[in-house]
């Protein structure tokens, strides 16, 4: 779930993230509208795995799965969850799609890889090279609410509007055009991120805009005391999503075994 440019996850972005993921319901649901594709399947690439979102489930379900992932940051990150859960039928390719040859899969999946689903992306075109049995995209759908409240802190801040990637119809209108009908599913699932307390979302809420000037901090401090809700003893920035499940099957060449 990470975009070619690496060099934007830093560990601390990371820690964030897998905070944040290890609460969500989104592996679930996403796997349960996918489930009559997994069960023909024993192997998975998962492109753009991040620190193994989808990655982990699918290993503890699959005989094999491997994870391309180009941030260095994620790919440690998905590695020590791997080896703390036992997990030993992981592969880890550090590189971006187009970049590494890869073998061919039962299943390829895609969840949240903007540059990689846009309508025109040769990802699209070029998938079902490495898929045997099928092909599974997630990307975000209408209806979800302000990420971060990046709506409202783009222009106050940054001076210009907050551009979310675009709308899952766009991808599917891209497969269209390659002869593909897909399955859709919109399926609705939590994202939200914890934070110790105030002083934390100051700091993750600064390193994601690239903000630096202490006065941009004091505004940020009550702008955030006023949006985050308590969450036991620290604060929560809650974040329903809503995202749209791609999917659709590739008949295996003759001759060729699964697995």
């Amino acid at each position: 779930m990470t975009s070619r440019a690496g060099g934007f996850w830093t560990e601390r972005k990371v820690a964030w993230y897998r905070r944040a993921l290890s609460r969500s319901d989104f592996a679930r649901t996403v796997l349960e509208v996918i489930r009559p594709l997994l069960d023909e399947c024993e192997s998975v690439l998962d492109v753009g795995a991040g620190c193994g979102a989808l990655t982990i489930p699918l290993a503890e379900r699959l005989r094999r799965v491997t994870a391309l992932e180009p941030s260095s940051a994620m790919a440690k990150a998905l590695a020590e969850e791997a080896r703390a859960r036992g997990l030993r039928n992981i592969t880890i390719v550090e590189g971006a799609w187009g970049d590494v040859a890869l073998p061919r899969h039962d299943l390829v999946l895609c969840a949240h890889v903007g540059e990689l689903l846009r309508p025109d992306s040769p990802f699209l075109r070029e998938v079902s090279a490495v898929c045997r049995r099928g092909v599974a995209l997630v990307r975000d759908a209408g209806g979800s609410d302000d990420k971060f409240f990046f709506k409202e802190l783009y222009p106050i801040l940054l001076g210009r509007p907050y551009g979310g990637p675009c709308e899952h119809e766009e991808t599917v209108e891209g497969l269209a055009r390659l002869g593909v009908q897909p399955t859709v599913s919109l399926i609705d699932y939590r994202s939200d991120q914890p934070f110790d307390d105030l002083e934390e979302a100051c700091d993750f809420w600064m390193e994601y805009m690239a903000l630096r000037d202490e006065g941009v901090r004091e505004f940020l401090r009550n702008f955030l005391a006023e949006r985050l809700v308590a969450d036991g003893p620290g604060l929560l920035a809650p974040y329903p999503k809503r995202a749209a499940v791609i999917w659709w099957r590739s008949s295996p060449q003759p001759g060729e075994r699964v697995g």
